[in-house]
Order: C-alpha cells, then structure tokens, then sequence
C-alpha cells in the first residue's frame, strides 16, 4: 500500500480525489492500492522540561540554562487520535508519500512521524505548489527523492529547538527574576514574541511623545510646450 501523508484534511481530501482515493476510513481515504491520510498540524511536540528530570518542576535559577542531552517528543493530547491512525498505516505501508505544505514546517511535520513510528520504507515527497486538479497531477507526475527534502527537516528542527531553548530558560529566568523585583505573573520570552513586543513598544512610545509643528508644502505653477502643470519642492534629506 502507498500511503500520501497530508498535513491537513482539506490538503487530504484535495488529493485523494485526483488519486481515486474516495472509500472513507478512519482518520484516512482508501483506494485501491492508495491510501491518504492527514495530520491535523502537529501531532508531536517538544516535550516540556519535567520530562527531563522531576527537578525541572519546580522553576529555580539553580536549574538553568536547561539543555536536553537527548531531545523528546510527545504526543499532543488533542490530536492522540489521529496519530494513532497514522502510525497503524505506517506499519503497513510499502511506499510513503510526504504531501505536506512545500516549505520546512510541512516537511517536519511529516518526519518527525516517520521518525517517532520508525517507518523505515522507502519514502517519495510531493512537492505542490497549488491544490487544483492540474498542479497535483503536475506533482504526482514529479515526485522528488526524499534526500532532496530532507534538509528542509533538519532547518525546521533548528527552528524549534531554539525556540524551546529560548522561551523555556529565559521565560524561567525573567518570570524569577521579576519575583524577586516583586512581580508576581509569569513573564513569557519568545524568538519572536519578545522582537516583536519590543518594536510595537518603541513605535507606542513614539506616537506617544509625538509633538505637531506646523509645516508648509512649496508648489509652483509652470508651464511648457503649451502645457500647464504643477510642481511640489521636496526639501533636501537632512
């Protein structure tokens, strides 16, 4: 059986119907030598410090920075049923499709369920830049080797990695922080939350200490070969 993972039902069923793929299963869309299923966009997710040592319960500056040896992953609750699903065609797939979104997430995604299912058959990516019935026949026609993907893997990897690393100590260490400054809340630092934060406060702070001057705009009437017009003096950049 060759089995198309999907990154999401729609993406699913949107190929499914191209492939003839139209007998409803669970969790999946079955055809006669194909079967499609879908994730429901992750379905594992870096597991959370206490999963490295009952220690890391409790936040103290004496456990940071945190640095897992070995990286985990889980199962999120929420979409446990699906996985299930996936990983019990996995068992029985001969061929693997990956028909996740072209891009880095989509491909890690995909991998991390092959890795977390030890799915060690062969493995074909659909790479897809549309849904209508002509870009996937397109793609069906051109699938790439999975070598020639797989870095994307590795970069969306990075990405989360550093994102864990980042959000779990630094939010640990400026939530203790402010404790001891007498703020009781929880202080959430992001790769990209806390950037942004930054640039939406300077431009508040900006507007805010914002003072009117009054200014004049400079035009002049001309004319030439029988045309009138008008044109505006831009000053010179200071």
């Amino acid at each position: 059986m060759r089995l198309f993972l999907c990154e999401k039902p729609s993406q699913g069923r949107d190929i499914a119907k191209v492939l003839g793929a139209t007998r409803r299963g669970d969790g999946c869309l079955i055809g006669t030598e194909t079967t499609v299923t879908w994730c429901i966009g992750h379905l594992l997710e870096t597991a959370p410090p206490e999963a490295y040592g009952e220690q890391f319960k409790s936040w103290s500056l004496d456990h940071l920075p945190i640095t897992p040896a070995q990286w985990r992953v889980e199962v999120k609750p929420k979409t446990a049923a699906q996985f299930k699903v996936i990983k019990r065609l996995l068992s029985d797939a001969a061929t693997v499709v990956i028909a996740t979104d072209a891009d880095r997430e989509g491909e890690m995604i995909a991998r991390e369920l092959l890795e977390r299912c030890k799915y060690r058959g062969p493995v074909q990516r659909l790479w897809l830049s549309a849904l209508n019935e002509a870009s996937i026949r397109k793609a069906l026609s051109s699938l790439k080797s999975d070598q020639e993907t797989y870095p994307l893997y590795h970069s969306a990897l990075a990405r989360s990695r550093a994102d864990w690393l980042i959000g779990m100590n630094i939010s640990r260490l400026f939530t203790l922080l402010g404790r001891r400054a007498g703020y009781d809340g929880v202080l959430s630092v992001g790769r990209v939350q806390t950037p942004t934060l930054r640039l939406v406060v300077d431009r508040d702070r900006a507007i805010a200490s914002f003072v009117s001057v009054p200014y004049w705009e400079v035009e002049v009437h001309l004319s030439a070969m029988g045309q009138s017009f008008i044109a505006s003096w831009l000053p010179p950049s200071s």
